[in-house]
């Protein structure tokens, strides 16, 4: 049964596999808790992406705050994506992974420091999206003492409502991201005043995890609007950012994606019609949210009256998702076999009754020492762990068709105590 194709299925046998390579044998191999990523599925989803934008002159700068991990951005490098990046680390890991990337990269964030503006501007980014008047005045006296010319968008909050978790929707004015409409235009005004800012776009990003595609038309709808006002007021506007936001389906089977990217390109390119703009689009949990997985092992079962618990190797430390959000994550056992069902709650180690990774879940019945995978764990996943608890950040394995590298070895104890002193 395939589950997340082209990267994860039970063979008939019921082993589940990512790719042609065995999730068990990569559990004996580099032990658990361990994330492991399918380069098959993030190709297909750039893929994808590409073939639905195919009409319109566009750029995928894929966000990297939904997963960092170098071999990560490397093989999206090699599919000759771009990036966007919210700090100088960031832009940093872009560089490591693929030097000839700067070129195509989008910094974004509301935090931008000096040095982080020096370093983008030495790289010779794309575009910076700048978020406040502060932030132009920086950056502008920045770029004259390097002599470096900053290329800029504003980022407008379009004040429209995304049907998502509040803490990832950005788009309204309660938010701290962006700049209302009518303001941005003074921003324009006063970066086309100096000599080492050059006016080129229009950012708008409104939140992530959004599946309702009508949301993305209705802020492109109002920074299209804006894009004539500031041409007529004589600004040569080329690009339009439309950040990112494309949600994924964490519960049962994915919808088929290149039906939904097509509906949602058709709600952005009707927005932007007639515009004659270069698109930058910023996908990141889209592209490797269903690419990757957290595999753990069943420690304990237990139960509390009538409450059953599996306790698990990995915890809020390795993926924060489901205690931060209450977000939902399909568990599946990693042999397939046919066995009777249970309701129990997923928990870890972690000393917080807030570690769990499911509440009342009706599952398979996993004996102590089973292996279960987490599955969509691909975005903000690895790249929001953490130490807590003084626990090892897992290790993290790309599997491309019959191979498999380790990309990210195991943190240990000498890792986290080698930068503290008595």
């Amino acid at each position: 049964m395939s589950l997340r194709p082209p990267a994860f299925s039970y063979t008939a046998r019921g082993a589940l596999h990512c790719e042609s390579v065995p999730i068990e044998s990569l559990a004996r191999r580099y032990g658990t808790p361990l994330y492991v990523y399918s380069a098959a599925m993030v190709r297909a989803r750039l893929k994808a992406f590409a073939t639905a934008f195919h009409s319109s002159p566009h750029t995928i700068c894929y966000s990297v705050k939904a997963n960092s991990t170098l071999a990560i951005l490397r093989l999206i490098a090699k599919e000759r994506a771009g990036f966007d990046v919210v700090s100088g680390g960031e832009l940093e890991r872009v560089l490591r992974s693929s030097p000839k990337a700067a070129s195509k990269v989008v910094f974004s964030g509301v935090g931008k420091t000096a040095q982080e503006m020096e370093l983008a501007l030495r790289s010779g980014i794309l575009l910076f999206n700048v978020e406040s008047a502060s932030e132009l005045n920086l950056l502008a006296a920045t770029a004259t003492r390097l002599k470096k010319r900053a290329r800029i968008a504003v980022r407008v909050n379009p004040d429209v409502p995304a049907k998502t978790h509040p803490y990832i929707s950005t788009g309204l004015h309660q938010h701290k991201f962006g700049v209302p409409i009518p303001e941005s235009k003074n921003l324009y005004a006063e970066a086309a005043t100096s000599p080492y800012l050059e006016v080129a776009g229009v950012s708008v990003h409104i939140g992530s995890q959004i599946t309702d595609v009508a949301t993305f038309q209705s802020a492109l709808d109002r920074a299209a609007d804006l894009v004539g006002s500031l041409r007529q007021q004589g600004h040569n506007i080329r690009y339009v950012d439309a950040g990112g936001g494309l949600g994924i389906n964490y519960e049962g089977m994915q919808d088929n994606f290149e039906k939904q990217i097509a509906s949602y390109a058709r709600a952005v390119l009707k927005a932007l019609r007639g515009l004659n703009v270069h698109l930058l689009l910023e996908p990141g949990r889209s592209i490797v949210g269903p690419a990757g997985v957290l595999l753990t092992r069943v420690l304990y079962r237990k139960t509390n009256h009538s409450k059953r618990f599996l306790i698990v190797d990995a915890a809020m430390n390795d993926l924060l998702r489901p205690s931060l959000y209450g977000a939902y994550h399909e568990i599946i056992p990693v042999s397939g076999r046919s066995r009777e069902t249970e309701t129990t709650d997923i928990v870890g180690p972690i000393c917080e009754t807030g570690d769990f990774f499911a509440r009342d879940r009706k599952l398979p019945v996993a004996n102590e020492g089973e292996l279960l995978a987490i599955l969509d764990a691909g975005a903000y996943g690895a790249v929001l762990a953490s130490n807590y608890n003084t626990r090892g950040r897992p290790a993290e394995v790309l599997v491309d068709g019959a191979r498999s590298k380790l990309i990210r070895r195991r943190e240990s104890l000498q890792d986290q105590l080698s930068r503290e002193k008595l």
